[in-house]
């Protein structure tokens, strides 16, 4: 009486069953503030110049390739929403975190709020409610 051995071409591993690969976008709420508050409206140029000087003072010209997309911008509040590629994030947060620069004379910084892979959940924060 001969057994066979199982296929062990089919069989699949425990953890590829539940693994769930990355997203390929994630997006970032950034704040451009000031200690002294900032009184003067930024354009969204303006904000998407500064995220570049940011990226090349940091990664230099090769990182200005960067696909970065500013999906969102408010004048007032000095707030936007940014897509950066999920294989790019760890250098571009970086950049962003310690990149400084001056406007209408006040020295100012990139703050990131809040992360997320998905765009849904940076549009309201349900622990602000």
């Amino acid at each position: 009486m001969a057994t066979s051995s199982p296929d062990t071409s089919m069989v699949m591993k425990p953890w590829f069953k539940n693994h769930l690969p990355l997203k390929q976008w994630q997006y970032l709420k950034i704040k451009v503030w000031s200690e002294n508050g900032l009184d003067v409206k930024m354009t969204e140029v303006a904000f998407r110049m500064s995220l570049q000087q940011a990226i090349q003072s940091t990664l230099g010209w090769a990182g200005t390739g960067s696909k970065i997309d500013v999906l969102d911008w408010n004048e007032e509040t000095h707030i936007g929403i940014v897509k950066v590629p999920q294989s790019e994030l760890v250098m571009i947060w970086g950049a962003i975190a310690v990149h400084q620069f001056a406007m209408a004379e006040q020295a100012c910084a990139l703050d990131i709020l809040d992360t997320s892979a998905s765009l849904i959940s940076l549009a309201d924060n349900s622990r602000d409610i």
